[in-house]
């Protein structure tokens, strides 16, 4: 069920109306239906209806916008549906603990448009290749089932002159127009980077930059096919092109977390050294930048689960974790947002797992004395009694057979119960029991 908030429809990207009407099982039934005329005219009717990037109220509650790195839009990396699945868990990595929804733009409308109208059908990595790609992964992301998350937005794609430098200069970014400064992040880009070039078959050339410091590659293409004596762009001239590109897609992503009114989560870190922050966002800021404990090896479908089925906790949790983060803030307001984060991390998040690992085992070293009297049926009864997903009834005949009170174990069950409602059980849960 797709929830409504803030007049928009949340989960509902406009492909998937597409998807929906043609019944689409698969990113190859898809590509299919391009032979036929009547699919093709509705494909780009659809797009060409899709809500503008100014459009539509903020999604109501807790909400972030992401970044071009990981808004699945393939704007600075790779559009493969299996480099995109990356994005999402990626993505909730980041945002699990603190937001509910996430603010993201998927297949670009205007890029549909542009690529009907540009339709070339010897290219085989055109429109039905697109097409494939992008209804592949929009059908896992609800087999995932974390669509009730995504909130699908247009980002702006093109300003001109006066409204790009005025988004730069509103956002404290005003050096990223500026040509010397792009040319010295170029140069340290290329110097610290991997960078491959290879050709295509239509005259363009591809190219990836690898970066330490980035999860992704940032991928794109020069298409020099028109132009006369044209060469092989060098490296330097792909490190300009990154940048280049990243400084636009940063001033999109500010445009649209202002538009909106929410904090923005990107990764940009070689254009700027402080956080890009909208009005009231900074304890959104703090939570992103905290030392969490994170889901090791668990998937975003898992996060989501995880969720739903400890619902409670994790709304406990998140409470506590917004107060925390105020009373920090409240204490020093001139405090740094990162010092901030370790400060919550070290006096509330740490000293809650303590007392949650010290409890446990506690009750586990109360049970074991209680049923040391009688080993043989005891210890079966103490090895049930410690699993807190197991329910625990004993019978008064075994009790006393046993050596072991009700009392006793019913002070055991009490016990498992008050580490139930500490304020950071659901990231103990979460993090599996170890912090890091």
């Amino acid at each position: 069920m797709l929830a409504i908030e803030g007049g928009a429809v949340v989960g509902q990207h406009w492909l998937y109306s597409w998807i929906d009407e043609f019944d689409i099982k698969s990113g190859e039934h898809a590509s299919h239906l391009l032979s036929y005329p009547g699919a093709v005219e509705r494909l780009h009717e659809m797009a060409t209806s899709a809500p503008g990037w100014h459009e539509g109220e903020a999604p109501a509650g807790r909400s972030i916008v992401a970044g071009s790195t990981m808004d699945f839009s393939g704007r600075m990396n790779c559009a493969h549906s299996g480099c995109l699945e990356k994005q999402v868990d990626r993505l909730f990595s980041r945002v699990w603990h603190y937001f509910d929804s996430v603010v993201v733009e998927g297949p670009s409308p205007e890029s549909y448009q542009r690529a009907i109208t540009q339709r070339r059908s010897n290219d085989p990595f055109g429109l039905p290749y697109t097409v494939e790609e992008d209804v592949s992964f929009l059908l896992r992301l609800r087999e995932l089932g974390v669509t009730e998350h995504l909130d699908f937005r247009s980002k702006p794609d093109a300003f001109c002159t006066h409204h790009i430098e005025k988004h730069a200069t509103e956002a404290g970014l005003p050096h990223l127009l500026d040509q010397e400064f792009r040319q010295e992040i170029a140069k340290k880009l290329k110097r610290e980077s991997q960078i491959k070039i290879t050709s295509g078959i239509n005259g363009e050339w591809h190219y990836s930059l690898v970066h330490p410091e980035y999860s992704e590659p940032f991928s794109g293409y020069f298409n020099l096919a028109k132009k006369k004596g044209a060469k092989k762009p060098t490296k330097a001239q792909v490190a300009e092109a990154v940048v280049r590109r990243s400084s636009a897609a940063l001033i999109y992503d500010v445009a649209a977390s202002k538009r909106l009114s929410l904090p923005l989560a990107e990764e940009f870190t070689h254009l700027h050294s402080s956080p890009i922050l909208t009005e009231g966002a900074r304890e959104a800021s703090i939570a992103l930048q905290l030392p969490l404990p994170v889901m090791h090896g668990m998937s975003s479908r898992d996060i989501i689960k995880m969720r739903t089925d400890m619902r409670p906790h994790f709304d406990r949790f998140q409470h506590a974790l917004t107060l925390a983060i105020r009373e920090q803030i409240e204490r020093d307001p001139e405090r740094a947002d990162p010092a901030i984060a370790k400060a919550v991390s070290a006096e509330f998040i740490r000293p809650a797992f303590a007392d949650i690992e010290r409890s446990l085992v506690e009750a586990k070293r109360s049970l074991s004395v209680k049923s040391a009297a009688s080993l043989a049926v005891g210890s079966t009864v103490a090895s049930v009694g410690i699993l807190a997903s197991v329910p625990l009834v004993v019978g008064a005949g075994l009790a006393a057979a046993v050596g072991i009170t009700l009392s006793g174990l019913h002070k055991h069950v009490d016990e498992k119960k008050e580490v139930k409602t500490c304020d950071v059980y659901f990231l103990w849960k979460a993090n599996d029991g170890s912090v890091q």
